[in-house]
């Protein structure tokens, strides 16, 4: 399965490569709104681990954008500054799963398993 990964912290972004390469999955890394969907544009993936908080991106704005070229891509959105409003705002534009960070890498593996499973 082919993972893109946008996230502009990088030890967040290698802990979670690391973790989908171990898997056995692609993963790509996005540090950029603009990156991220640049690589979207240039290849297909089956999972992306989005961060709430990309700089010079807003995931209210990434997200619809994503989903008017991609919309079964399934995403799960990382955020470091919890809100209820957020998560509501994040989970109505069809986020599949919605995590805290540090995120809990034993959970978002488990996550991965699920998303890579439902493709098979």
């Amino acid at each position: 399965m082919n993972v893109l990964i946008a996230e502009n912290e990088f030890t967040s972004a290698d802990t979670i490569q690391s973790l989908t390469s171990n898997m056995g999955h692609t993963a790509a890394w996005a540090c950029s709104g603009p990156e991220m969907l640049q690589c979207l544009s240039e290849k297909k993936y089956q999972l992306l681990i989005l961060s709430a908080q990309l700089r010079d991106a807003d995931v209210m704005q990434l997200i619809p954008a994503l989903r008017k070229r991609h919309p079964d891509t399934p995403v799960v959105a990382l955020t470091a500054h919890n809100s209820l409003a957020l998560e509501q705002q994040i989970r109505q534009l069809g986020v599949i799963y919605y995590l805290i960070k540090p995120q809990n890498i034993h959970e978002l593996g488990s996550i991965v398993s699920h998303v890579s499973h439902k493709q098979a």
